[in-house]
C-alpha cells in the first residue's frame, strides 16, 4: 500500500481490537489471528511512514464496517496473521 494512506485519522479511528476485545499483545494478536487476517487488506514496512514511522515493525490496514484503520504489528505479529492468509 502506498504510505499516504496511513494517515493519523484512521490510526486514531483504529477499532478492530477493542471490538474483538485484543488487548495490543502478542499473544492476544496470535489467539486472533485468523479473524484479523480476514480483515487485513494491505500493509507496508513501518520505516517508510511519515505518520508513525517504527524500525522492524509493518504497519497493516484493517477494513472492518466499512471503516479503514491501522497499527503496527511486529514481524513476528505480522508473519503469524499472513500465514493465516494462505
Amino acid at each position: 500500500m502506498s504510505p499516504d494512506s496511513f494517515t493519523w485519522s484512521r490510526w486514531r479511528q483504529f477499532g478492530l481490537f477493542s471490538k474483538l476485545g485484543i488487548a495490543c499483545r502478542q499473544s492476544d494478536i496470535m489467539c486472533f489471528r485468523g479473524i484479523l487476517s480476514r480483515h487485513m487488506i494491505g500493509w507496508i514496512e513501518a520505516e517508510r511512514l511519515s505518520c508513525r514511522p517504527k524500525e522492524k515493525q509493518f504497519a497493516v490496514m484493517f477494513l472492518e464496517d466499512d471503516n479503514f484503520s491501522w497499527c503496527h504489528l511486529t514481524e513476528c505479529e505480522f508473519l503469524a496473521v499472513m500465514d493465516r492468509m494462505r
